[in-house]
């Protein structure tokens, strides 16, 4: 099967979270000189809402945009300590 084209992937985080729905494609840069592998590797294709910022309550990612988009799952935010005491 194809992957999409960033056009296609952009429509159809549009479709799936409306007017919030953005993608980024994360270009790989060798200049830092190191290389992740694995778990905590940073993938190529990464989709959500909220403008993939601060506001992002779902986000998922993927060296194809196929794959980021079966990724999406909500994220998880962080809770300090502060705030559960409060």
């Amino acid at each position: 099967m194809k992957d999409m084209t960033e056009e296609q992937a952009l429509a159809e985080a549009i479709r799936r979270w409306g007017a919030s729905g953005a993608i980024r494609l994360r270009t790989h840069s060798s200049a830092s000189g190191r290389v992740r592998r694995g778990r905590l590797a940073r993938y190529r294709c990464v989709v959500g809402n909220g403008g993939l910022g601060r506001d992002c309550s779902i986000e998922g990612q993927g060296d194809t945009w196929r794959e980021a988009f079966l990724d999406a799952r909500p994220v998880i935010a962080s809770v300090s300590v502060e705030s559960q005491c409060s």
